[in-house]
């Protein structure tokens, strides 16, 4: 217990000896997403993301936000339960309260959804008969969506003063991101005070009178948001660029490796069919998804790709973006699937993905980011961003009823970029095309504004 609780014997430097926050101080920059920051009384909250997102480190710099803030060292418990049974729960809570004086507790679980034997109905039993427990603050830390989403019905009731208990944790923003990278080369960037805008505003005329401001950080944004296309938002690969100019092979190497061994854990498949199944989806990005196709592809079953789909989407790997009816998803149409992250294109490195369907991809994240901003849980719904097929059978990138009445189209070009506006026309929306480089205002229900930009102003 003490050695993963360093700040009970030396509540001044612990920050300097833990394995964490050790490595995330070897970045050449400072980040936090905050997403733990103001825990309330009683409060039960779940924080889900994908591994390597950076859970432990944000839990670790809440914890250290406590001590500072005043709360007695003692009183805060971590522990990372990797491998263990949910009886050992009652033994964690045992074993801390021998060392811990009275007092409201914080307990900080990291890694709950390891444990496989019935974790949420262990917790709930400790949160309705153990005093030591039941009126504490808990943050409980996973990387499976499934198992965090089966334990909110468990735990309902359980939350204690939380406003938003369920929380996610995504990869670095595009607005982090280029800020991060203009400070690292000493350039100059939008003010910070300019923005962000919530998602809603993209369909009023805050978008148009924001993007006419940012006009003098054009150019540098786009060429931030193509250095994002091809790094990605984990915090190594950003550490990797700022440092060396690329994005990590070691990283992607072991996501892999995280995706096979634990993502796909429950199916007889070699390393080698994981990353043909992973080149199979990087190369249908932004196209429904026929299983069947993919399964002749793979020579397997359309269940089975099913089921690989839904494992890799309960792991943070990739995210629906369902076809729209009445802005409501149709679940029973195909999909289309993107990647969270760039990095995971590059996890089978062949054959890279096309810069133009990664802006498409990371435009439709910084969506999802901006709404889950506004509305955090809001992430795993999956039902903000949508697709919509016009009745001339063209199809329209994102549309959802929190863009207020504006469509996006993706068309990352310089030229031509008119093309996509019979797509946007044909819909019964105000349009934006998202480009590389032009900007035109003009007509204020159907612009072109570049894709940078946009994610620059929406993003987190």
């Amino acid at each position: 217990m003490s050695e993963s609780n360093r700040w009970w014997g030396d509540p001044d430097g612990w920050t300097n000896n833990d394995p964490d926050l050790r490595r995330a101080g070897q970045a050449p920059f400072r980040y936090t997403a905050q997403v733990l920051a103001n825990l309330a009384h009683r409060g039960l909250y779940t924080l889900r993301g994908p591994r390597r997102v950076g859970k432990s480190v944000e839990v670790k710099k809440a914890i250290e936000a406590l001590i500072i803030g005043g709360v007695d060292p003692r009183l805060v418990v971590y522990m990372s339960v990797d491998g263990w049974q949910a009886d050992d729960l009652g033994r964690l809570v045992d074993a801390a309260t021998v060392f811990q004086a009275p007092g409201h507790r914080y307990w900080f679980i990291d890694e709950i959804t390891s444990i496989t034997d019935g974790w949420p109905h262990r917790i709930k039993w400790l949160r309705d008969n153990d005093s030591r427990f039941g009126d504490d603050t808990v943050v409980l830390t996973g990387s499976s969506a499934a198992d965090l989403g089966t334990a909110i019905g468990t735990l309902l009731g359980r939350r204690g003063d939380a406003v938003s208990p369920d929380l996610v944790l995504l990869p670095m923003g595009f607005r982090t991101f280029a800020s991060l990278r203009a400070e690292s080369r000493d350039e100059a960037q939008p003010p910070k005070d300019m923005g962000p805008l919530q998602v809603a505003d993209l369909g009023t005329d805050r978008l148009s009178e924001a993007a006419y401001e940012m006009v003098p950080w054009l150019h540098a944004l786009v060429m931030a948001w193509e250095a994002y296309l091809s790094t990605g938002g984990f915090p190594q690969a950003v550490t990797d660029h700022i440092i060396a100019g690329a994005g990590d092979s070691m990283l992607s190497g072991s996501l892999l490796d995280l995706v096979h061994r634990d993502a796909l854990s429950q199916t007889d498949w070699s390393r080698v069919q994981t990353g043909a199944f992973l080149q199979r989806l990087a190369g249908g990005l932004g196209s429904p998804v026929n299983r069947s196709t993919m399964a002749n592809d793979l020579h397997t079953s359309a269940n089975t790709v099913q089921r690989r789909i839904a494992a890799l989407r309960e792991a943070f790997v990739l995210w629906p973006c369902h076809r729209s009816q009445h802005l409501q998803p149709q679940l029973r149409a195909q999909e289309k699937l993107y990647f969270i992250d760039p990095v995971f294109t590059r996890l089978v490195p062949d054959r890279p993905a096309d810069s133009s369907l990664l802006s498409e991809q990371q435009l439709g994240m910084a969506l999802m980011r901006g709404l889950e901003r506004d509305e955090p849980g809001s992430y795993l719904e999956f039902d903000r961003v949508l697709h919509h097929r016009n009745k001339s059978g063209t199809e329209v990138d994102f549309v959802g009823a929190g863009l207020c009445g504006c469509a996006i189209e993706s068309k990352y070009v310089d030229a031509r970029w008119r093309r996509a506006t019979r797509t946007l026309r044909d819909s019964p929306w105000r349009g934006i095309v998202a480009t590389r480089s032009v900007l035109d205002l003009e007509d204020p229900d159907l612009m072109a504004v570049p894709a940078a930009l946009l994610a620059w102003l929406i993003d987190t």
